[in-house]
């Protein structure tokens, strides 16, 4: 396989490469070129406690993977105006395993930015994006593969608040710039709702459709989300369970406007692309488990920082029916919102 040099993604990509060139490793061996190939995903941070607010604590934008359905892109405490928030994270996993080792690398920006439809408290979220993933074999060649995004969200109180209504859709380009087909573009979407049980307890129930060729195209979002105290966050939706409790570690304390989050959670992620090999368009579908530790610190101007490891297992990566079972690795996360 050879680099393919697109001025369109070297525009989008060159801030975020310069951000973590620490991470961002060539990568080499070829994984991809064999008989056998695979899938990659993408994934997404978990916010804090979830609010009492709607708009906050709606935890289902359109992604194109599994974990990043559950997780809002809309920060806690909304911003007036049209901008909400930016995202950026890196995602560093090493190669392990002899042959069926596979690094990754990977490099995700986006943006979210909100309009009353026809309220405040209904609003639109409108969210790009693009991840620029670096495939590490030892399997004789390499890859590297982007996702361009643009996710979109309507998010609806209805029956006095108790429920609200979250409806999502995206349109993605997910290759390597070289295959221009229908192939690469994907449109999943989702829809849940949300009961407000009480201030401490919500429920979700809905599916989300992936757009994918592999056995997660369509999968259920259901699960709870309770607080059972201000400083500890108990959120069992699927794709992804999560514990998080407010620590004091660092001097925070009882501070209403900063606070530190460890966290641990367990999460599936994946994703799809259309990519060329030896002239001959392929797609291919990727997914891992993971389980993770978590500490999140949030400060007053809205800025957040976040680091994550853990371990990484059942990796497959799949095109047309055939799979490569990848060795298990360990991973690093850093993320930053604002």
């Amino acid at each position: 396989m050879k680099y393919v040099h697109c001025p369109a993604a070297e525009t989008g990509i060159a801030f975020i490469c310069c951000v973590s060139i620490l991470f961002a490793q060539p990568p080499a061996g070829d994984f991809f070129a064999t008989e056998t190939a695979l899938p990659p995903s993408v994934l997404a941070p978990p916010e804090t406690a979830p609010e009492t607010d709607n708009f906050e604590s709606s935890p289902l934008p359109p992604a194109d993977n599994t974990a990043e359905l559950y997780l809002s892109n809309v920060p806690n405490g909304k911003r007036s105006g049209m901008f909400q928030k930016v995202n950026f994270n890196t995602l560093w996993v090493p190669r392990y395993g002899g042959s069926n080792g596979l690094g990754m690398t990977e490099l995700d920006l986006s943006a979210t930015f909100a309009l009353p439809m026809p309220k405040p408290d209904s609003p639109l979220v409108i969210t790009p994006g693009i991840k620029t993933t670096f495939f590490d074999a030892k399997r004789g060649g390499n890859e590297t593969l982007y996702k361009t995004s643009v996710d979109f969200r309507w998010i609806k109180p209805i029956f006095t608040g108790k429920l609200t209504a979250d409806i999502g859709a995206g349109v993605f380009y997910s290759g390597d710039f070289k295959v221009t087909g229908s192939n690469a573009i994907r449109v999943p979407a989702h829809a849940a709702v949300l009961w407000n049980c009480n201030p401490r307890l919500n429920f979700i129930f809905g599916a989300a459709y992936l757009d994918r060729s592999d056995s997660y195209n369509v999968i259920p979002l259901m699960g709870l989300i309770w607080t059972p105290q201000e400083n500890l966050s108990v959120e069992l939706v699927l794709p992804r369970l999560r514990i998080a409790e407010r620590v004091n570690w660092f001097g925070t304390g009882d501070n209403p406007v900063k606070s530190d989050w460890f966290y641990s959670a367990f999460e599936l992620a994946g994703g799809s692309w259309a990519y060329e090999t030896d002239g001959i368009e392929t797609e291919a579908d990727y997914h891992d488990l993971r389980l993770l530790l978590g500490l999140e610190r949030k400060t007053s101007c809205g800025f957040t920082l976040g680091i994550e490891t853990g371990y990484m297992f059942d990796r497959k990566w799949e095109t047309y029916g055939s799979r490569v079972h990848a060795a298990d690795s360990v991973f690093i996360r850093l993320r930053t919102a604002y």
